[in-house]
């Protein structure tokens, strides 16, 4: 069912339907794009270009040339460095504020960066921003089709921010107004399947999930619906992701199957009895379903549900706000476990580690991934 638009969105969604019927004239309504998703597209109003690069001890300087922010890339030089194991250090300068290139809305794996497959800078919805595509110079020849996307906030010269994804797509559909609220947001396609995707389906060259994250300052965070869980499309399409047929979806907005059918939405999660103690999953403080990254810190440990979720409000006033709760039954007991953090790599969890054991708590690596 689809969600009652505030009126801000109405006129948007308007215009979104008479996009539709104009592809249509052209291409069966059941075939998408990622363009014809977006409200409207954006407007690339610059593409900076390199000037001659210089060299400063061990270190290159390239700066750009029509751009509207001063833009300096930097890439270090040294016997020492290896592009597997020990990359040549690299970075920007955006009016003098340092950024380093990342392939991962996280902001964890750190990217050495030498070209650029594309950069543009471009406006929407009365904002600024700076985009900057490259590859995922760590996997370059293993068949990984990887984009990474780093994407910067301009509009204030003096207080830049940075967001960063990767895609398998490439190309500036991926910016847009996606969920019609007004606000700036991006799409990201990965090879993986719905954790709620029959067992029969299987991931093929050819399929792909697409998700949505809106864009706010330094933060990018997933669209989700009411009920708390991800929008999605689970799709088949061209490799690079330019055209595709929707599979599975739970979407902003209907969409069509491979039949000119309007698609059931379904749920990103299977349905679930919230803190099932047979059921080993991450929930949050309320029992909704929580995708597990891989590490996580174990704080304490209960027998009863309350007790878990009057420990995690105590830790909520301790100032920690990605606190979780792990349902586990082994035998006949049944366990609580109050989590902080949900980590892509060990590294992550070290700060939040520290505060903890500052307090007087022992906190203990968990592996989400693990079965036990």
């Amino acid at each position: 069912m689809m969600k009652i638009l505030p009126n801000g969105a109405k006129m948007a969604l308007f215009f979104w339907l008479l996009q539709i019927a104009a592809f249509a004239q052209n291409k069966p309504d059941f075939i998408y794009s990622l363009e014809r998703l977006s409200q409207e597209p954006i407007k690339i109003t610059k593409r900076p270009v390199p000037d001659i690069p210089k060299m400063s001890g061990d270190t290159t300087f390239t700066i750009y040339k029509n751009s509207s922010i001063t833009l300096r890339h930097y890439f270090v030089d040294g016997e020492q460095y290896t592009p597997l194991f020990n990359p040549n250090p690299t970075g920007l300068y955006l009016n003098n504020q340092h950024f380093l290139f990342f392939c991962d809305v996280e902001k964890v794996f750190r990217q050495s960066v030498s070209n650029y497959l594309d950069i543009y800078e471009f406006t929407y919805l009365g904002r600024n921003y700076l985009s900057i595509i490259t590859l995922r110079e760590d996997c370059v020849g293993k068949g990984c089709n990887f984009r990474c996307y780093n994407l910067y906030d301009i509009t204030n010269p003096k207080a830049i921010t940075q967001v960063s994804f990767s895609s398998i797509f490439s190309g500036s559909e991926s910016y847009g107004d996606f969920n019609m609220d007004g606000q700036m947001d991006f799409v990201r396609l990965i090879p993986k399947l719905p954790e709620n995707a029959p067992k029969t389906m299987k991931l093929t060259g050819d399929t792909y999930l697409i998700t949505a994250y809106t864009v706010n300052g330094g933060r990018a965070t997933q669209l989700k619906n009411d009920q708390n869980m991800p929008n999605y499309i689970f799709a088949r399409g061209d490799v690079e992701g330019k055209q595709f047929r929707v599979l599975m979806h739970d979407w902003m907005l209907p969409l069509k199957d491979s039949t000119g059918s309007v698609a059931k939405p379904v749920s990103y999660f299977q349905p679930y009895v919230a803190f099932d103690p047979k059921d080993a999953q991450l929930y949050d403080v309320h029992g909704v379903k929580v995708e597990k990254n891989k590490w996580s810190l174990i704080v304490s440990q209960f027998r009863d549900l309350e007790g878990a979720q009057a420990f995690c409000e105590e830790l909520m006033t301790r100032k920690f706000e990605n606190i979780f709760i792990l349902t586990d039954q082994y035998s006949r007991d049944i366990s609580f476990f109050v989590m902080v953090g949900n980590y892509l790599t060990k590294e992550q969890a070290k700060a939040d580690a520290d505060k903890l054991k500052g307090m007087g708590f022992n906190p203990k690596f968990r592996d989400l991934k693990s079965p036990y």
